[in-house]
């Protein structure tokens, strides 16, 4: 498998300037800095700042006024990456994006072979990995082996945990219960063998804790398996046919 991580200027700016509130926010380390990289945007022009980040009103939802706005986005980001502003915020993604990319690289041996060993999937996908700024939540499989990824390091092996996360998504459907299996394997089992730690208690979305409640003993019982296929598992989960599980 291959992981490239990349900064795209454009989508840095639009996820940075989308990004309002504090609950947008994983830490406060640069919560100044944003702020007023927002503010110069704000400064420069309201209007295309509201249509960058899809904040428009019903007399704006006009051809010829989103036709006229749209021709002034270039020379808006234009001004917006030349300013001391934008280059603080991409040195400090620059250099997270460098974090995440000597975590990943110390990691990605004996976490591939661990997914591997308890998946039983052929992780040989190359995947591009869009960094945004460490202050900012994000964090998305975006489809065709994309990711959008940015967060504080909140705990040991963070970054590492969460991409495989969203990669896995690659492997899965949208459902709950795939959700759920995403998060046993990364959330939970990985974490657990990387940083030395058990569970439950459990982490991840707080709407899937009742589920994976429920089938612990199952997947338990799964982990224990000689041998391990994790879309096996799925239907089993899903369909609730006769198994070994139960």
């Amino acid at each position: 498998m291959e992981v490239k991580f990349v900064i795209d200027e454009n989508y840095l700016i639009y996820h940075t300037l989308c990004s309002m509130g504090s609950d947008s926010f994983s830490n406060e380390k640069y919560k100044k800095d944003i702020i007023k990289f927002q503010t110069l945007a704000w400064k420069i022009s309201q209007n295309n700042y509201n249509l960058l980040i899809g904040r428009m009103t019903p007399d704006q939802l006009d051809d010829k006024y989103i036709k006229k706005q749209v021709s002034q986005l270039p020379s808006f980001l234009k001004e917006l990456k030349i300013s001391s502003e934008f280059k603080n915020i991409l040195q400090q993604t620059e250099n997270y994006l460098k974090s995440c990319q000597k975590q990943w690289n110390k990691n990605i041996g004996k976490t591939s072979k661990y997914i591997h060993a308890i998946t039983g999937l052929v992780l040989d996908k190359k995947f591009t990995i869009y960094i945004s700024h460490p202050s900012l939540k994000n964090g998305r499989y975006i489809g065709k082996n994309k990711i959008i990824w940015g967060h504080n390091e909140d705990w040991k092996n963070y970054t590492t945990i969460y991409l495989w996360h969203e990669i896995l998504h690659s492997y899965f459907d949208y459902s709950d219960i795939s959700h759920v299996l995403i998060e046993l394997i990364t959330d939970e089992e990985l974490r657990a063998f990387l940083n030395k730690e058990i569970y439950p208690p459990f982490i991840g979305h707080s709407h899937l804790q009742e589920i994976k409640n429920k089938i612990l003993p199952k997947w338990k019982k799964y982990l224990n398996s000689d041998k391990k296929d994790i879309k096996d598992f799925y239907i089993f989960l899903s369909l609730k046919l006769p198994h070994q599980y139960e």
